[in-house]
């Protein structure tokens, strides 16, 4: 460790308070990363208090992990230095509400579930879906880029952020985008944000774009083989219907397991109108019933269960999970491949996003998982798509690049890392080639 945790909790004391910073050592376990544990946890009640902290880290060469609610910290290479966490949390208010321009500014540690509730008062919503909305914070979610399956509906992270505010590691506060939605002044800096995992600077403020709660909302589920659910979804997104969300999935089974294998489900989500979504449910039925599919209607609750079970895959437990991201056309190809291997020692449950060519694969098998990361990544490279190592062991991400090959534009990220943060002090290593 390269920094004195003594005089770098006096300095920070000095700077926030002496409640702002904490050391209690089961404290700093609970927001241990990868195994590596902090000296102190800094926790700023505002902004202001941000860049003090980043600018006393600065100062005397600090390693900082910027904290949210801490659901997407298993994302990211082994770190090459952990020192201080500064936890967000406390920024977590509502700055406001422009509910006739549907846009929201709300400070980065608020949770989604919190933004969800204020802004239902006007009928709208966020439209993010990712897992454990109650501690998921809007910072890390925007920091992490973490798309659901509405995706293709309601736009991408980078679709609806359109304002932010950050502090950089010198201290320096800047501001990018702005409160509507058609700002075109300038650079859009909110797309370098985006996804950069905290390397560049943490976001205090984020304004976003907001959307009308739909009237009502259901889930036709079917059933069957991977051949007829393949050519559901294919008909489903080449017909006039326009679902929120086209899910295919199976569950993971043991290779040791004496039950039968779990078979492919499908949900496809309607919302909207509830005229809009009665016509939804009539004519995909009327599909799956052509290709001999089982199916079922959700709603209410078993609607709400169905979709949060999807959005919390990710964190459900397995012990490595991988994210490949291949054209829509190459979806059917890559899960064939990946159902070959049942026969092997990796049985994996999968979700698909059969409209994003968003694939998402667990495993509580750890021994093939590097052959079977590499295997991956060749396999979607043949159609043009990237595989992410998104949570796994510490010691199986210790020889490995989470994040597969560098892209060919590495050298312009490397010079931008170099440009925000010359001294590597914001989450060194965990971004895409170790920056």
């Amino acid at each position: 460790m390269k920094v004195d945790p003594d005089r770098l909790a006096s300095r920070l004391e000095a700077e926030l308070g002496r409640a702002a910073v904490r050391r209690q050592p089961e404290l700093l376990a609970a927001r241990a990363v990868d195994g590596l544990y902090p000296c102190l946890i800094c926790s700023p009640a505002n902004a202001e208090e941000v860049s003090a902290a980043l600018q006393v880290c600065s100062e005397t060469d600090a390693a900082v992990t910027p904290w949210g609610g801490g659901t997407a910290v298993q994302i990211g290479n082994l770190p090459e230095r952990v020192e201080i966490i500064i936890d967000v949390s406390k920024l977590n208010h509502l700055v406001e509400h422009d509910d006739a321009n549907l846009t929201a500014i709300v400070q980065s540690g608020i949770t989604l579930a919190a933004s969800q509730e204020i802004t239902a008062g006007a009928r709208q919503f966020v439209p993010f879906d990712v897992p454990n909305p109650q501690r998921s914070t809007i910072g890390g979610i925007v920091a992490g880029n973490l798309n659901g399956a509405r995706r293709v509906c309601y736009g991408s992270v980078r679709d609806l952020v359109i304002g932010m505010k950050v502090a950089l590691p010198t201290g320096e506060h800047i501001k990018a985008g702005g409160k509507v939605v058609k700002n075109v002044a300038g650079y859009d800096m909110c797309k370098l944000f985006v996804g950069s995992l905290g390397t560049l600077g943490i976001i205090t403020e984020v304004t976003l774009r907001l959307t009308p709660l739909p009237q009502a909302e259901a889930t036709l589920a079917a059933s069957g083989d991977l051949l007829q659910l393949s050519e559901f979804a294919g008909e489903i997104l080449d017909s006039v219907l326009l679902p929120s969300a086209t899910v295919l999935w199976k569950s993971e089974t043991s290779s040791s397991s004496e039950a039968p294998q779990s078979g492919w489900q499908m949900a496809v989500r309607a919302e909207g109108f509830a005229e809009q979504v009665s016509r939804h449910l009539r004519d995909l039925q009327l599909m799956a019933e052509r290709l001999s599919l089982r199916t079922a209607v959700c709603s209410t609750a078993a609607h709400e269960k169905l979709w949060a079970g999807i959005c919390d895959f990710p964190l459900l437990g397995h012990e490595v999970v991988f994210r490949v991201t291949v054209p829509r056309s190459a979806i059917a190809d890559l899960l064939r491949c990946v159902q070959d291997w049942d026969s092997t020692d990796f049985s994996p449950a999968i979700v698909a996003d059969m409209a994003a060519g968003a694939i998402w694969i667990g495993s509580n098998e750890i021994r093939s998982a590097a052959a079977r990361f590499a295997q991956l990544r060749s396999k979607a490279a043949r159609h043009k798509g990237h595989v992410v190592l998104l949570d796994a062991p510490a010691d199986l991400k210790r020889d490995l690049d989470i994040w597969g090959l560098a892209p060919e534009a590495f050298f312009l990220m490397r010079r931008i890392k170099q440009q925000f943060d010359p001294q590597r002090l914001m989450n060194p290593g965990r971004f895409v080639g170790r920056l």
